[in-house]
């Protein structure tokens, strides 16, 4: 994947410096992208992966504990309405684990429906919601989160313990993952079987990873 990065940043400096070739800096190629998206890695065959930029507001909320600029130095930029984007699926991992008791909106319960972008109404055995303050610029909307089946919204210290991501047979909701996340971190066999069976469902699924 270095090596693939690599000759692409080669050839683009290349076809700058070509006779009529579009001149740019030395030393830094211009953006594979077309214009309001950015680059979030590549696609297995070395093509860059492309995905629109997240919205964010001129003005900036001050973060309460870095009190003279509108950063949170740990997790980055804050809208005006103190929602916090966070870039990958580390980081808010990350960030659950030392901030377990964050808002949590269930939009569709156990026993509910859901297409997950497709034709097919899937019923869930788990509770499926998202963090509403918490945004994952994928999709410009809270982090998606799924809670295992044997526990509810409820229950205290909801940590990650695993994940599951879209694929690239559905391109366009690449990074858009679901964390998967239990009380102290506990789960059993059980809720893995259950949370395999719904996205076993759909081809643009990856399997299920757990921690």
């Amino acid at each position: 994947m270095k090596q693939l990065y690599e000759n692409w940043r080669r050839r683009i400096k290349e076809v700058s410096y070509m006779p009529g070739g579009v001149s740019m800096p030395a030393g830094k190629a211009s953006s594979p992208c077309p214009q309001g998206e950015e680059q979030n890695g590549f696609h297995p065959d070395g093509r860059p992966f492309c995905r629109p930029k997240p919205e964010m507001k001129e003005k900036k909320k001050l973060f309460q504990k870095a009190k003279i600029q509108p950063y949170n130095f740990d997790w980055g930029l804050l809208s005006e309405e103190g929602k916090e984007v966070i870039e990958t699926r580390k980081e808010i991992v990350d960030f659950i684990r030392n901030n377990p008791d964050q808002p949590i909106h269930i939009d569709k319960p156990r026993g509910s429906t859901k297409k997950f972008g497709g034709k097919k109404k899937i019923t869930l055995p788990f509770d499926y919601g998202e963090w509403p303050n918490l945004i994952n610029p994928a999709d410009n909307m809270g982090w998606d989160l799924i809670i295992v089946p044997s526990a509810t919204k409820e229950d205290e210290n909801l940590i990650p313990v695993g994940y599951v991501a879209y694929n690239e047979n559905k391109p366009s909701a690449m990074f858009n993952d679901k964390i998967i996340i239990a009380p102290d971190g506990k789960h059993d066999p059980e809720d893995r079987k259950l949370i395999k069976s719904v996205f076993d469902q759909m081809d643009y699924f990856d399997n299920p990873v757990w921690y």
